[in-house]
């Protein structure tokens, strides 16, 4: 009986140290896993976008500048509206300059132009990343007058003023309506390329130009901000 006894007290002991080890090991399990899932490489920036810490991928900012060039080739970063007006005269002749001998006319036009910025003739030694600071130089050339447009609803012609002597329509040519819109045009032009309008074009161009392409290079890295540069 004693050694019966005996043998059921070690059985016992037995079971109650594997039993133990059980438990120790399903702790220790659960602890390693939960290692696992925190230290797994990736930080939630927000809701929508994470960032890998260590992914080993590399991501050259002035291909995916570059690769964009189809899509946004010129950037409007400035618009001008001015009316300009000239005064056509008609002599009954030509040699004498008399009021009562004249005829006038008066003709306005309004038009617009618009400051651009060329972004298809970027190159990648224009896009500059500088790791240690966590940025990216984009180098554009200054914005310049590209267009004049001359909106045909505000073009107004005037009654004709007759004198004494000089009476009815003052009769154009095309050559002489050719010569009216080549004046008109280069009056626009001349009040919309000043130095101010200039000035103000390039800031706004610096401001525009970060406004596109910030977003790009974030999406790629967040830490990194965008810095424009006129040439």
């Amino acid at each position: 009986m004693k050694n019966r006894q005996k043998g059921l007290n070690i059985t016992a002991g037995v079971l109650a140290a594997l039993l133990i080890a059980v438990v120790l090991w399903g702790f220790a399990h659960d602890s390693n896993s939960s290692r696992m899932q925190v230290s797994d490489g990736i930080d939630q920036v927000d809701l929508d976008t994470i960032y890998l810490q260590s992914s080993g991928v590399e991501v050259d900012f002035s291909d995916v500048i570059l690769s964009g060039q189809n899509e946004i080739r010129r950037l409007i970063v400035s618009t001008q509206t001015s009316t300009v007006s000239l005064k056509l005269t008609d002599r009954l002749i030509k040699q004498l300059d008399f009021d009562f001998m004249k005829k006038t006319q008066n003709v306005s036009y309004t038009g617009t132009g618009y400051y651009v910025v060329d972004l298809d003739n970027l190159t990648a030694a224009d896009v500059i990343e500088v790791r240690s600071e966590k940025t990216v130089t984009i180098r554009i050339n200054r914005p310049y007058l590209q267009t004049i447009e001359i909106d045909p609803g505000r073009i107004i012609i005037e009654e004709v003023e007759e004198s004494l002597l000089a009476r009815g329509d003052i009769k154009l040519s095309v050559a002489d309506y050719t010569a009216i819109e080549r004046d008109l045009r280069s009056r626009l032009e001349e009040k919309f390329d000043t130095a101010a309008n200039g000035q103000a074009a390039d800031e706004l161009a610096v401001k525009m130009v970060k406004e596109v392409y910030e977003p790009i290079v974030k999406a790629i890295d967040p830490r990194y901000s965008v810095v424009v540069e006129l040439k």
